[in-house]
């Protein structure tokens, strides 16, 4: 009678067999995650760039709505925005005579995916 210890090839290669594709798939979720957790902060911070310019905005019809169009004209990008990559900041209102203005402020930038926009729609008047 003898008396192994240890393992066997076969014992190690079967549990190689089912160890790895549990790892491989854990490495793949981390990775996901990771991707999922990235885009998602890179819409947090277009959103705030945008909630930005409408602070500005709304700060500026105290003046006049005429202050307001002339500083953002509709369809131009707002400048002083680098956060994200490639990012522009656009302020758009179907109609600058209206009261209350109408505004559409987006923000565009890339990612992973490609071209990415978030926006943000609000009405202001003047106080």
């Amino acid at each position: 009678m003898t008396n192994n210890k240890g393992f066997t090839l076969i014992e190690l290669i079967i549990a190689i067999a089912v160890i790895l594709p549990v790892l491989l798939g854990a490495i793949g979720l981390n990775v996901y995650i990771f991707n999922s957790a990235e885009t998602s902060r890179r819409a947090m911070v277009a959103i705030q760039d945008a909630h930005t310019v409408i602070e500005r905005i709304r700060n500026l019809s105290q003046t006049s709505l005429a202050q307001v169009t002339s500083t953002y004209p509709s369809g131009q990008t707002v400048s002083g925005f680098s956060n994200l990559p490639s990012e522009q900041v656009t302020v758009t209102y179907p109609n600058s005579n209206a009261d209350p203005l109408a505004i559409t402020v987006s923000t565009s930038w890339t990612d992973r995916q490609g071209s990415m926009t978030r926006s943000l729609a609000t009405q202001v008047t003047h106080r």
